[in-house]
């Protein structure tokens, strides 16, 4: 199972992020002190956070933690979201954007009002996926013409 299909199929606390650290971890062979010294941090710090005792590290750590652990691309949404439960669930990854667009803010919390379910979300995914297969088909067909 990959990781997204665990996070969408379970229930995401502060601590699963330091459990599926320590997993992918050792599934790799790599000690405590191996990772510590790829991240540049100390042991304690890297076993604190398989404990669930300690926040995920910075955005920047975490991008190291991608290609150390060898998360794979389908995987690194999953990833993000499972540092960001450390944190009480806030997405220093999205962050940025919601501050930068309101009209994002607003969908959210009337989703939220409304009660909409993640089957609505997925509808919307798809049909964001289907407008920017779009854009690249015209993007192509533009830089295909003879000037």
């Amino acid at each position: 199972m990959s990781l997204r299909e665990y996070v969408e199929k379970n229930i995401v606390d502060e601590k699963t992020f330091g459990t599926y650290l320590k997993g992918r971890r050792e599934a790799l062979g790599m000690s405590i002190r191996g990772l510590a010294a790829e991240l540049k941090v100390s042991a304690a710090y890297i076993s604190d956070i398989e404990k669930g005792n300690r926040y995920a590290p910075s955005q920047e750590k975490l991008e190291r933690l991608i290609e150390v652990l060898q998360i794979p691309e389908e995987d690194r949404v999953a990833f993000n979201d499972l540092a960001s439960a450390t944190h009480g669930f806030s997405y220093e990854d999205i962050n940025p954007y919601l501050g930068r667009e309101p009209h994002a803010r607003v969908a959210l919390r009337k989703a939220e009002k409304m009660g909409l379910s993640d089957s609505f979300w997925i509808s919307v995914i798809e049909q964001m996926d289907q407008a920017e297969a779009e854009q690249l088909k015209a993007l192509e067909e533009d830089s295909e013409m003879p000037d």
